[in-house]
């Protein structure tokens, strides 16, 4: 079962990874908004009204995707890679410390790990290496964006 799964991740094309990520992004949101509220924990952290509307789009749809995407993704998959640790070891570190960037409490840390081994995913499945921060910032960036319009609109 998981070789079936795992044999058709890395038949999609580029796009449909980064479709299928956020898709399960969002599923992980929601599965984790329930349960959260079931203990009455918010899972509304890291997004409030102390910046003005610019900031928030420079911060959270530029910056933020494209730190944590450097640090998390490139830097720790790769030097956890140059140390000869397997791939799928170097992807639980990136999201582990991404949680860890993220735990404002149990369920957001829960939820912060799940979607960074996604990331860590989109990073180390790019098949020209040069290129591969492009996914996980990509689709970060996306993420964030809809997370955005809907806090800020639908809120």
């Amino acid at each position: 079962m998981i070789s079936k799964i795992k044999n058709i991740a890395l038949s999609l094309r580029e796009w449909e990874l980064i479709l299928l990520v956020i898709v399960l992004n969002f599923l992980n949101n929601y599965i984790f908004s329930v349960v959260s509220t079931f203990f009455n924990i918010s899972l509304n952290k890291g997004f409030n009204n102390n910046y003005t509307f610019n900031e928030k789009i420079v911060l959270f749809l530029i910056v933020a995707p494209l730190i944590e995407t450097l640090l998390f993704q490139c830097i720790v998959i790769e030097m956890a890679k140059s140390l000869k640790i397997k791939t799928i070891y170097c992807c639980i570190l990136s999201a582990f410390l991404f949680a860890l960037s993220h735990i404002y409490n149990i369920f957001y840390f829960t939820y912060a790990f799940m979607g960074g081994l996604m990331f860590a995913f989109l990073y180390t499945r790019g098949k020209n290496q040069k290129y591969a921060i492009l996914l996980p910032l990509i689709t970060h960036i996306i993420y964030n964006s809809i997370v955005f319009i809907i806090k800020t609109y639908f809120s």
